[in-house]
């Protein structure tokens, strides 16, 4: 069984999504390629985990695991980063209620930026994450399908 955030385990989540496809229909349409950067509870560099998610559509597209130093050759529009608790915890509320606890969801701990925080070397490839915000969100809910841990 992968486990988060291994890309077996997002292609899990995209074929859900597939499946939900009038969910998704109904929020609307995304093409955004970002990175989901999980980093140790410790200091940045070791342990670092990147994967680089292609959302086109309705549907993920593609996903990839990035060695540590490729990131920036995904040209990702944002990457999302927390460290390993903050996803854990986010991925356990999941599993648990079918969503996070609102002030744990990917748009509220972006913006308080403390926990989970946007990089982007573009600010208006970066709004995308604003954009299609509910889609990334409910495309993670699917974790409550898909254990993570």
């Amino acid at each position: 069984m992968p486990r988060f955030p291994e890309p077996e385990w997002f292609l899990a989540l995209g074929r859900l999504m597939a499946a939900q496809g009038e969910l998704f229909r109904r929020i609307g349409y995304v093409d955004t390629r970002f990175i989901v950067r999980v980093l140790p509870e410790e200091g940045p560099g070791a342990g670092e985990l990147n994967v680089g998610v292609v959302m086109q559509g309705y549907a993920l597209a593609e996903v990839a695991a990035l060695e540590n130093g490729r990131a920036a050759e995904f040209d990702a529009d944002f990457i999302i980063c927390a460290r390993r608790s903050v996803w854990n915890r986010m991925l356990d509320e999941i599993a648990r209620n079918g969503r996070p606890e609102l002030r744990h969801s990917l748009n509220s701990l972006a913006l308080m930026g403390d926990e989970l925080w946007l990089e982007s070397a573009d600010q208006l490839r970066e709004d995308k994450f604003y954009r299609f915000n509910q889609s990334l969100q409910e495309f993670l809910n699917l974790a409550a399908q898909v254990p993570a841990n």
